[in-house]
């Protein structure tokens, strides 16, 4: 038997694949994915992908939780600048970098921020709220699409204001078929680099409304000096991608089955939960029939008797609202039916499925199902330790980048109308070249929390004497700026000072001092 071979068309041994995964043997011979480029992938199924996202993101409870949790934790309030210009390659000191990022970061704040949303071209969001949209959009879309606009307002002294466009409008124009220079809206060049792009004036759903579903219009990615016109980011998994793919693609089919079965489940329970009942009888329809002679009259005259029947009932016989039954009919007597739980393993089946759900949206079980009962101090960190990598990852790669696309839009206006200062002087008007080693920044997120803070403050303190970690990143991490920290201990210290000048001098004053220094003693 150990000298069997099988053999080609040939004779010769047939070669097996070095890899178990390539191989076609029972398990996996019906497994032949296609292999094909990114976009060949992607592309057909975007739209399909973006719908049900959203669908999920609406009516799903699991899902919009988890959409709110990676908000809460990435997003939070907003992001919080922490300008840090590259000052030696500006040929600059680190004081005037810290005196110039002081200054940049409050003015960027009083435009950010505002409550009358100069920054928003549709006058609705902040920031911080600019940036929660944007993210939220790359969970359900796979992408951030916005557009720059130049909008003067007599009330703001900035007149760059942000976009925010829908992914789902970026399509080809006329819906053309895609080619090799024009790929769902996006125009290429022959590196594949985006040159621009063409978005729809509004959703075909829109129409209704009488709105430019069927106008498209092109935009070039950015003006003929660098300043940016759209901002389109997206996480790229395979080179020669040109769309995004919606962060939820991995847990759709299983979100959708999971509710259904809940749904399913839920729908049960209220049934079983109602009392459900017959009445026995010993009438015989076929009794009736051979008496009189005719099967028409045998059911006209069992209408007729069940027709009182019902009459009878109807007051007397209620399992609604707690009636109780008087009394029956001779012969006659009720049979309640009892009532069916949902299956043993429903529990057990969600808990299950939740965890494979969670995997695919990166965060932990007990953190999708708001269920911490079977876990420990160790485990509940380990898993917030995991979760927090996810998180800061995608606040650099994509929130991050979000909000650097807007300060340097912001930051290019504001050098150029004298409201900041340029590294070289007044009579520079335009980054240029600079506009990274001056724009360089970072972007200060929501804390990361503590599951006991005794010990994490203690191992913070230790770090810092260890000289592995600066108040900068143990600040950082709760969601806090270090140099407001220490100015605001400044002024609490000098506060304190204050107060207790004046206390010791009211004590003078009321020669009290004595007894102040024997109750102090005692």
């Amino acid at each position: 038997m150990d000298n069997i071979k099988i053999l080609d068309q040939h004779g010769r041994p047939m070669m097996s694949n070095a890899y178990r995964g390539a191989r076609t043997g029972r398990e996996l011979g019906t497994w032949n994915p296609p292999l094909r480029s990114a976009d060949a992938d992607l592309l057909p199924a975007i739209n399909k992908l973006m719908a049900r996202s959203n669908d999920l993101s609406r009516n799903y409870a699991q899902i919009s939780g988890a959409i709110q949790i990676q908000l809460d934790n990435i997003v939070g309030s907003g992001l919080r600048l922490s300008a840090k210009p590259d000052y030696k390659l500006l040929n600059k000191s680190a004081d005037w970098a810290a005196e110039w990022s002081r200054d940049t970061e409050q003015k960027f704040r009083n435009w950010a921020d505002n409550p009358a949303c100069y920054i928003d071209a549709s006058r609705r969001l902040t920031f911080g709220g600019m940036i929660g949209l944007g993210y939220r959009h790359f969970l359900t879309s796979g992408e951030i699409l916005a557009s720059s606009e130049w909008i003067n307002n007599p009330n703001s002294n900035i007149s760059t204001a942000i976009q925010m466009i829908d992914p789902a409008r970026l399509s080809n124009p006329y819906e053309k078929m895609d080619n090799t220079h024009l790929k769902k809206g996006v125009y290429l060049n022959n590196y594949t680099a985006p040159i621009g792009y063409s978005i729809r004036e509004a959703m075909e759903s829109d129409a209704i409304y009488g709105t430019g579903s069927y106008k498209w219009k092109k935009v070039q990615k950015q003006t003929a000096w660098g300043r940016a016109q759209i901002i389109h980011i997206f996480e790229q998994e395979r080179a020669g991608q040109t769309r995004g793919k919606s962060g939820l693609a991995s847990v759709i089919a299983k979100s959708k089955m999971l509710e259904r079965f809940q749904d399913a489940s839920l729908e049960s329970a209220i049934i079983n939960s109602m009392f459900s009942a017959t009445i026995k009888t010993d009438f015989n329809y076929s009794q009736v029939a051979e008496i009189l002679g005719s099967q028409s009259d045998a059911f006209e005259l069992s209408d007729k008797i069940l027709a009182q029947k019902a009459d009878f009932y109807s007051d007397k016989l209620s399992l609604d609202g707690g009636a109780r039954v008087t009394h029956l009919l001779p012969n006659e007597e009720l049979d309640l039916k009892s009532p069916q739980n949902p299956g043993p393993n429903f529990a057990e089946f969600e808990k299950s499925t939740l965890k494979n759900l969670a995997a695919g949206l990166n965060i932990t079980y007990e953190q999708l199902a708001r269920d911490y009962s079977d876990t420990n101090y160790s485990g509940a960190r380990a898993g917030l330790m995991e979760s927090w990598k996810f998180f800061t990852t995608k606040r650099h790669l994509i929130a991050g980048r979000f909000a650097t696309e807007i300060y340097l839009l912001w930051l290019e206006e504001a050098i150029s109308s004298g409201l900041v200062d340029h590294p070289y002087g007044s009579s520079t008007k335009t980054l240029g070249k600079e506009k990274w080693a001056v724009g360089r920044c970072q972007w200060i997120g929501p804390g990361k929390g503590h599951i006991d803070p005794l010990k994490e403050s203690r191992a913070d303190q230790l770090e810092m004497q260890m000289g592995t970690k600066t108040l900068e990143n143990a600040c950082a991490e709760r969601g806090q700026d270090w140099e407001e920290v220490m100015e605001q201990q400044e002024r609490e210290e000098l506060r304190k000072l204050e107060v207790t000048a004046r206390r010791n001098q009211r004590i003078k004053e009321l020669g009290l001092e004595n007894d102040t220094l024997e109750s102090q003693a005692a």
